[in-house]
């Protein structure tokens, strides 16, 4: 939204009213029911006078009452059309790409079913906007906010150019202050909680920056920060978490996935007859039975995870898993990915999700906490997705605004939906579905883990991992623990022996049990089913290019080595009973060996007829602008 436009939040409430030049405004109605009460008034707040290519926001607010409690539904009545990707949030977000005029509409219901409706129209300017940030939203008190700006553009093309924003200053004109993040060093993005409020209360921020062309631009965007109920000491999420809506309201188990699944107001897990295990109901589940279980912040999170499903899931694997969690959240302030017992549901990123930059947009950009672990140590062990001697997946810069396809989550998407459905099914894989004994999802577990019958219990049991040396860097590296002087000393060169000579898939197997299983079967599903193979390594820590990152052991296609295909093996036969383990283990490719002393990027070519791949899907290019795969992606685990 255009700097000028923050004086909407100064003007008076009328029929229509403009508000200076930037022609921001505030349009109100009244509640459709018939009755004696006052009614309240429902508030829209925009500009309605953007410039084209604006990122445009249209705020609903009704006096008195917190959004968060309300049902929104907006839609658009006429203009060229816009891709709309928040229509349940109070805060509508968009990009004008067109001059012209559009409408829209908002459809407002309180929790004690009073309905309002209003209109509003804007028509554009003759301008074109430089700087955008994104994204205008709304977000509960407490919860985690981000902004950040888009690469800059061509004023008369409007395509992306060579060079970057420089002089970047963010501030905060109105609103109880926060404070960004200090940890964050991208100057792009400011990160900040939203703060503590008693009644639905704008933020306003804004952006300057210098174009590669030398003109300074501002822009400015809104967060509505929503009023809401106190977080009870003993909720199962005692820290501020979205609001979450289920994707089919008809389900019958609407209601149990909304309430008690991921939301700050409940203290006791739902019992079994409110929501059971999906395979309790279903031996063979349906795209549509799994549907009925799935919540989301945002409606295209769970329409594009459908897409997948129906398109992508062409073995049926990730219906087959599914059977063995209650519930699937997506939400834009989920990360990592994680699986959790407590409500034997699977908390997926919707990072892997998003097909369009509006979608993109609404997703929360703060990093995952786990990534400033391990930093006094000697060593790092990357690790990468590889098919046909090439990174699996496509690098998306942030600040691009990149369409992909279904087929393109696939590299990504694919692993993170084995890991996190091999945790459920850990705990209770298909065979066991039949007897399930527990009063809910959690006490279920407690009978399994009491008789240690979890697939990580059996795996530990008959085969074991050895290194000692492993385990106690993995408390370091994953969980925090400060590294000792002894683990401080180790070289790359030590790190090689202890790991190549154990039975580990990964060196994020060592975190716990749960991890080791969990890296054991993503692996070997990845290169069974889509011939896709992982690459791990122990290496330098950077030095700050990548030509510097070397080499001290790596190896590609470690499920199939010797010391490490039985457990592999015996992982993937617990879980997937229906297949033949020896058929499957014999079309994995063997493992092989990278190259000691090459840079992590070159060692990634292991066919010597081919010595001049140049690095593939290493740098990203759109129009003028020219963007390299950050080597923080290798050494980062997006989901646990």
């Amino acid at each position: 939204m255009r700097y000028a436009s923050r004086l909407l939040a100064l003007c008076a409430i009328g029929t229509l009213v403009g508000c200076g030049s930037s022609g921001s405004a505030k349009l109100t109605g009244e509640s459709n029911d018939n009755n004696n009460e006052t009614p309240r008034t429902l508030v829209i707040s925009g500009d309605l006078t953007p410039a084209v290519g604006q990122s445009v926001a249209l705020m609903a607010m009704i006096e008195g009452l917190s959004s968060d409690s309300s049902t929104i539904e907006w839609q658009q009545t006429s203009g060229a059309n816009v891709e709309l990707v928040a229509t349940n949030s109070a805060v509508l977000a968009f990009d004008i790409k067109l001059a012209g005029s559009y409408g829209f509409s908002v459809n407002v219901t309180e929790e004690s079913g009073k309905n309002y409706t209003k209109e509003i129209s804007l028509t554009t300017t003759d301008t074109n906007n430089l700087l955008n940030i994104r994204r205008d939203h709304a977000a509960r008190e407490g919860n985690k906010v981000s902004l950040k700006l888009s690469a800059p553009v061509d004023p008369d093309t409007g395509n992306v150019v060579s060079g970057n924003y420089t002089n970047i200053k963010w501030a905060q004109v109105s609103g109880p202050a926060v404070t960004f993040n200090e940890k964050n060093i991208n100057e792009t993005v400011v990160i900040f909680n939203a703060p503590s409020v008693d009644k639905d209360t704008v933020l306003e921020f804004t952006a300057t920056a210098t174009h590669p062309n030398g003109e300074t631009y501002n822009d400015s965007a809104y967060v509505l920060v929503q009023n809401t109920q106190n977080i009870k000491a003993n909720a199962v999420f005692d820290s501020p978490v979205a609001r979450v809506h289920a994707y089919n309201s008809n389900s019958r188990y609407a209601q149990a996935t909304e309430q008690c699944v991921y939301s700050n107001y409940f203290a006791v897990p739902c019992s079994m007859s409110q929501l059971n295990l999906i395979g309790q109901d279903h031996t063979k589940p349906t795209v549509e039975d799994i549907m009925d279980r799935v919540v989301t912040s945002h409606p295209w999170m769970a329409e594009n995870f459908k897409m997948f499903l129906e398109q992508q899931d062409v073995h049926g694997d990730f219906k087959h898993l599914l059977r063995s969690v209650s519930a699937i959240v997506i939400s834009y302030d989920i990360r990592p990915s994680f699986y959790w017992v407590r409500t034997g549901a699977i908390y997926l990123d919707p990072e892997f999700f998003w097909l369009t930059p509006a979608q993109r947009d609404v997703i929360d950009v703060a990093p995952d906490f786990r990534s400033e672990f391990g930093q006094e140590l000697q060593y790092i062990m990357p690790w990468r997705y590889v098919k046909n001697n090439q990174y699996a997946g496509n690098y998306y810069p942030k600040d691009l605004r990149i369409t992909r396809t279904i087929e393109d989550l696939v590299p990504n998407l694919a692993p993170l939906l084995y890991h996190e459905l091999a945790h459920a099914n850990d705990i209770f894989p298909s065979s066991t579905l039949d007897d399930v004994r527990g009063g809910s999802v959690l006490e279920a577990f407690y009978v399994r883990n009491e008789e240690k019958a979890q697939v990580a219990e059996l795996l530990t049991r008959d085969h074991p991992k050895t290194s000692a040396e492993m385990a106690a860097l993995a408390q370091v590296n994953f969980h925090g623990a400060s590294p000792t002087a002894e683990q401080i000393a180790y070289l790359p060169e030590d790190i090689a022996q202890f790991f190549s000579n154990d039975t580990a898939a990964a060196e994020y197997g060592y975190s716990s049990k749960q991890e080791d299983v969990a890296t054991l079967f993503d692996a070997t599903m990845m290169s069974y089913r889509y011939g896709i193979e992982r690459d791990e390594a122990v290496t330098n820590p950077s030095t700050g290019s990548r030509d510097s990152i070397i080499l001290a052991w790596g190896q590609r296609g470690r499920i199939n080595d010797t010391n490490v295909a039985p457990r592999a093996k015996y992982v993937f036969e617990l879980f997937m009973p229906e297949l033949n383990s020896d058929d499957v283990f014999a079309q994995i490719p063997p493992a092989k060996l990278l190259s000691v002393g090459a840079s992590w990027d070159d060692s990634i070519n292991l066919d010597a007829k081919n010595e001049y791949i140049k690095r593939p899907r290493l740098k990203v290019r759109q129009h003028g602008a020219v963007r390299e795969r950050p080597f923080i992606l290798d050494i980062q685990r997006r989901y646990k």
